[in-house]
């Protein structure tokens, strides 16, 4: 009786397995990376995003309470002199000079 022949495994045929797990797995690890470069990047806009909004409420309450003030009319006078720089007629403003 003759033994019958085994089919013999091409190695080619394995090394093109191989070559494309190895591809498989350099690309799952790429993409790992590129996942972990985009949430350390979502941090920090989130950080920034979170500062932005602090900042946002103070001055919300800074205006919350100016509006609650009574005296709005010395609120109005304030601005306009120091943040607009008016002035009555024939007043002179007189301003430090800062030297640098």
């Amino acid at each position: 009786m003759a033994k019958p022949e085994k089919k013999r495994r091409s190695h080619f045929a394995d090394l093109i397995k191989l070559a494309l797990f190895v591809l498989v797995i350099v690309y799952a690890v790429g993409i790992i990376i590129q996942t972990q470069a985009d949430i350390a990047e979502q941090k920090s806009r989130i950080e920034k995003l979170e500062t932005e909004i602090t900042e946002t409420r103070q001055e919300n309450d800074e205006y919350r309470r100016i509006l609650n003030t009574d005296d709005e009319e010395e609120y109005m006078f304030t601005v306009a002199v120091e943040k607009l720089g008016y002035a009555y007629p024939r007043e002179r403003r007189f301003y430090a000079k800062t030297l640098n």
